[in-house]
């Protein structure tokens, strides 16, 4: 059996697993693992190479630091603050929503995912809101904040706007809010209409998302309130900055946590209990599948449908559709880069072919690779507030679905207004 097709059974019968969990998510994860490696797929190292990931190590950092606000009460302040204005549960939706988003505007989506875990969860400690409803909508504002700047995703960004300005078109630093502005309104509206009907209420959760204490210790010095701000000011900043000073954003997160120990904030063991496992399995666990995938060439058949599937068809709304769809389901188990890389030199020939500008589809192609909104694999603040909200892996799919769709309309409407299709 070729490997690529071996691969695509693999992602097939692990996606259908997810789906049923009859099995614990993570059991088939391992299990997935397991399996790339005793076909041969995929090296014993690559298939542990996830665990090492630059990204676990930011995670674990900025969780870390974000906690230190619970843990000094500073998240009980906060959540006075925000429930004197946000009275109802749609309100404290909306609210977080749009500080997420802004805040991920300018910080990396994983980072402002896990500030905001600590602060909600102080949230729900003093309230009746649901927590599984307001971690998913931090997680959906802090999608969309990627999307407004070539900050926010910036890999993803950038790498459309470098084939944009070869193709001999502009794309400034704020290119990407003509269509992420619209698109961010467009959410805000589904949710407050429409999209907080179909969020998880998730009323019982399991030993690992019970990470936090149901309430913060009394009577906490207020040095210690101010040091943990401080700190994660420092952090943001560092983060913001690290193309100056030359120390990556994961660095920057680990030396904050390592601040918040030798501080006093939390004990060194104490740090460590803060760290979900489950969320490591899943993040560090599905790297090799992704490896696999594109290392066999089953990633480039997938891609490769895209041209089978539009066949001679010249409908630039009928391609956009495919397009949209395609990316959306490919980022999901595989990183949007690689995605992205995968497709744009095949829609770049397609839009050749039909006689109109590169640069709408492409365009097409970035939104959709955004969408890693649809699984807690597809990317790395989707798996982050699993464990915290203790969601199925289908509650994803159940409450974000109909954003994926009112965006692939969104996009069909109006980037051809922003990006001619013809001269």
């Amino acid at each position: 059996m070729e490997p690529s097709t071996l691969t695509i059974i693999i992602l097939i019968l692990a996606v259908i697993s997810f789906l049923l969990e009859k099995i614990p998510v993570n059991m088939t994860v391992m299990l997935t693992l397991c399996a790339l490696v005793l076909t041969g797929l995929v090296t014993p190292k690559e298939a542990v190479s996830g665990f090492a990931s630059t990204t676990i190590l930011m995670l674990i950092g900025v969780v870390i630091v974000g906690s230190a606000l619970f843990e000094t009460g500073v998240c009980d302040k906060i959540a006075s603050i925000v429930t004197k204005y946000a009275k109802t549960e749609r309100q404290m939706i909306m609210a977080i929503m749009i500080l997420s988003t802004i805040m991920s505007a300018g910080l990396s989506n994983s980072g402002t995912v896990a500030v905001f875990i600590p602060i909600i969860i102080g949230i729900t400690a003093t309230t009746s809101f649901s927590r599984s409803k307001l971690l998913m909508s931090a997680f959906l504002g802090a999608m969309a904040g990627g999307r407004l700047t070539l900050v926010g995703d910036a890999a993803v960004n950038v790498l459309i706007g470098d084939q944009i300005k070869e193709l001999g078109q502009p794309f400034g630093f704020f290119e990407i809010s003509k269509i992420g502005i619209p698109l961010t309104v467009i959410m805000l509206l589904y949710m407050y209409f429409i999209g907080y009907k179909f969020l998880p209420d998730i009323k019982i959760y399991n030993d690992e998302s019970q990470i936090f204490t149901e309430k913060a210790p009394k009577d906490v010095p207020r040095w210690k309130q101010v040091v943990s701000v401080v700190i994660l000011l420092c952090v943001f900043v560092g983060m913001i900055f690290e193309d100056r000073t030359g120390i990556p954003s994961y660095m920057v997160a680990i030396m904050g946590a390592v601040a918040d120990v030798l501080f006093g904030i939390f004990t060194e063991k104490q740090a460590y209990q803060l760290i979900s496992i489950k969320t490591v399995i899943l993040l560090g666990g599905m790297t090799p599948l992704a490896t696999a995938l594109k290392n066999t060439g089953a990633a480039q058949i997938m891609a490769d449908m895209l041209i089978r599937i539009i066949g001679g068809s010249t409908n630039v709304y009928y391609i956009t559709i495919v397009i949209f769809i395609l990316t959306c389901v490919m980022t999901q188990f595989m990183s949007n880069v690689v995605t992205i890389t995968l497709l744009m030199p095949i829609i770049i020939a397609i839009a050749q072919t039909i006689g109109v500008f590169p640069s709408a589809l492409l365009m097409v192609l970035c939104i959709a690779s955004t969408m890693s909104i649809l699984s807690p694999i597809a990317c790395p603040p989707a798996n982050l507030i699993y464990a915290y909200g203790g969601y199925k892996f289908s509650d994803y799919l159940k409450s974000n679905i109909g954003m994926a769709v009112v965006f692939l309309i969104a996009c069909i409407l109006i980037i051809p207004m922003i990006w001619p299709l013809y001269i």
